[in-house]
């Protein structure tokens, strides 16, 4: 059964109108804007030249990688550049240009903002080395997080390090490029922090890292619109990069398709009878992963169905017998009462991610959400019991985790320390609380994941897992039709250059979600996406004008003229796949699927799905 989407419109009420044009500044020629991150400065040498051509194979033209502080001065004055000298030559040779981050601390100033002048020492030595080849430097990396930062992430610090950063830079050549350090997402308040601290005055290029892991390309624009709002309130009038955004196609958990099958077979569930209800409401402000491949992470269940918060109210246990409200650890309080309801006349609950209920999704009438923490407010009333090392005498990780004595040999676990653990004194007479996978240390033992059978004033079962199971990632084919998406819609708003994460997949970890961003495995082997990039480039080539955006609902048409004088276009939907009327004007003379491979050419209805079609060669498209 195919998940019913027909809702997920609502979604775009707030980015845009009906048939809305999105093109946001004149038309302009492109000037190489793609490029990918790899850590190229971190391989081998003989390793990198292979990488380089294959970047060249599909006319990627930057590649993104890290001029670590610590990688070139590992002791106090002890400076060796020379694994950097070669990256540099090599990419020179490929002619591939190369966007050196500058960033991190070394043990002895750390933090490096605290540090001014060893940093900048830092900075002059390595800026002046390679100024002459490398004319863009990027200062720091998502500096709104403290795991970057290296300490508590400050708007108003990060622009005391940028000005000296700056300062240092354009005295060894005015010349150079200085970007503002890419950012972990948009944090609107973080860059207006740092530009009150007249951050807007040290550097040229704005950076940002738009990802959407759980969700798709086109949330990206009402981003674009604040950050350009934002910008424009400071008189901040400087292109965008985006030197990070991608999605990971890491294998989901094993807890989904190793873990769950027996807890359900123990809960009483027959998957191949069952539906399986999982909550989603876009027009009441509650999105669900639109990723989410269910069917590969239940692939014993029959089928699936989205509800709504009305549908949720009224939903029967015997028609869905498993509900998953969230994915993770918010949801709306208000709609918590049905979720009892559903429970208390026997349906099963799985709660897959996290804390249950841990934070409160509220909506205010402007229809912003906010994520309010609550805590454990509201678990009890389900009888369910959590601890973790800030509500008492529990250590802060566990040293092991292991299945519990019922479950033992059923399935492995993969041991990831959540310091999140589970109890049974919210229990009432009646109610069994059935460990499922045990975690602790010599000191405490502890329960992370259980089944809570009940058999009191609630009647159903409820499946709770502590660890973050969040799927983050999509499959391979997925991977590929968004890529094409998000340059698009990019370039279309006028982001100047946009850098995929990652190039190579890593080898091994099949389920750890940073290992598994690439274009490439790791061996080199293209993934779809990679052809999705080299059609891509050979179609919107560096000297293609600007693309220009339209939109019908769910259905997007981008246009735009290349080099050669030949007009492209190229059609897709944001969700499920639609017919659409197309009124076009002047011959076809090819049309393309996003990996390049030639489609039949459509007459006046086109099916327009989450890839993109492209038609190349008529004078005008437009949406009918």
């Amino acid at each position: 059964m195919i998940i019913n989407r027909k809702k997920t419109a609502c979604f775009f009420t707030a980015l845009t109108g009906m048939a809305a044009l999105f093109a946001t500044a004149p038309e302009k020629t492109l000037q190489d804007p793609y490029g990918v991150c790899s850590h190229i400065s971190h391989r081998a040498p003989a390793n990198v030249l292979p990488e380089l051509a294959r970047m060249q194979e599909a006319d990627i033209n930057w590649v993104r990688t890290d001029f670590t502080w610590e990688r070139i001065e590992k002791k106090p004055g002890q400076w060796d550049f020379s694994n950097f000298d070669r990256t540099v030559q090599q990419a020179k040779e490929q002619k591939i240009n190369i966007l050196p981050i500058l960033d991190y601390d070394v043990p002895w100033a750390r933090p490096a903002w605290k540090h001014p002048d060893a940093w900048n020492e830092y900075v002059s030595r390595t800026v002046s080395r390679y100024a002459k080849d490398l004319r863009f430097w990027e200062v720091w990396n998502e500096q709104n997080g403290n795991n970057f930062w290296r300490d508590t992430a400050s708007g108003k610090n990060y622009a005391s390090l940028l000005k000296r950063t700056y300062e240092t830079i354009k005295k060894i050549d005015p010349a150079l490029t200085v970007l503002y350090g890419g950012t972990s997402g948009v944090p609107l308040a973080f860059i207006e922090e740092s530009l009150k601290a007249g951050a807007g005055d040290y550097f040229d290029v704005m950076n940002i890292h738009p990802y959407h892991w759980q969700g798709i390309p086109e949330q990206m624009i009402r981003q674009f619109r604040e950050l350009k709002a934002l910008m424009n309130r400071y008189a901040v009038h400087k292109p965008i990069w985006i030197t990070e955004v991608g999605w990971s196609t890491a294998l989901p958990s094993k807890f989904y398709q190793e873990v769950l099958p027996p807890v359900f077979r123990r809960a009483g569930i027959e998957p191949a009878q069952s539906t399986m209800a999982i909550v989603n409401d876009p027009a009441n402000g509650f999105q669900q992963e639109i990723n989410f491949d269910f069917k590969n992470l239940f692939p014993e269940f029959k089928g699936f169905e989205e509800v709504s918060f009305e549908k949720l109210n009224r939903l029967d246990p015997a028609k869905y017998p498993v509900l998953i409200p969230a994915f993770g650890e918010a949801f709306p309080a208000r709609h918590i009462p049905a979720l009892l309801n559903y429970v208390k006349h026997g349906g099963t609950l799985l709660l897959p991610a996290g804390l249950p209920f841990f934070y409160d999704l509220r909506q205010n009438k402007q229809g912003k959400i906010t994520r309010v923490q609550v805590g454990d407010k509201y678990v009890a009333q389900f009888h369910i019991g959590w601890e973790a090392y800030w509500t008492g005498d529990v250590p802060e990780k566990e040293t092991y985790q292991k299945p519990a004595a019922e479950f033992a040999g059923q399935f492995e676990v993969t041991f990831k320390p959540t310091g999140r653990f589970l109890h049974d004194r919210n229990q009432k007479p009646g109610d069994r609380f059935i460990p499922v996978i045990e975690a602790g240390t010599d000191q405490y033992r502890g329960v992370n994941a259980a089944l809570y059978q009940l058999n009191s004033d609630l009647k159903g079962n409820i499946i709770v897992c502590t660890s973050i199971n969040v799927v983050e990632s999509v499959s391979k084919a997925r991977q590929a039709e968004l890529l094409p998406r998000t340059y698009l819609i990019a370039l279309a708003h006028g982001i100047e250059r946009i850098f995929w994460y990652n190039f190579l997949s890593a080898k091994g970890q099949p389920a750890e979600r940073e290992a598994h961003f690439g274009i490439c495995q790791w061996n080199l082997e293209p993934l779809p996406s990679f052809r999705a990039y080299q059609t891509l480039t050979k179609l919107c080539p560096s000297g293609s004008t600007t693309p220009t955006l339209s939109r019908h609902g769910n259905l997007y048409l981008a246009g735009w003229t290349r080099g050669d004088g030949t007009r492209i276009w190229a059609l897709w939907s944001a969700f499920e796949p639609e017919q659409v009327q197309l009124s076009i004007k002047g011959e076809i003379q090819q049309v393309l699927n996003h990996l390049g491979e030639p489609q039949p050419l459509p007459d006046r209805s086109v099916t327009a799905g989450p890839s993109l079609l492209y038609l190349v060669g008529p004078e005008l498209v437009t949406l009918q």
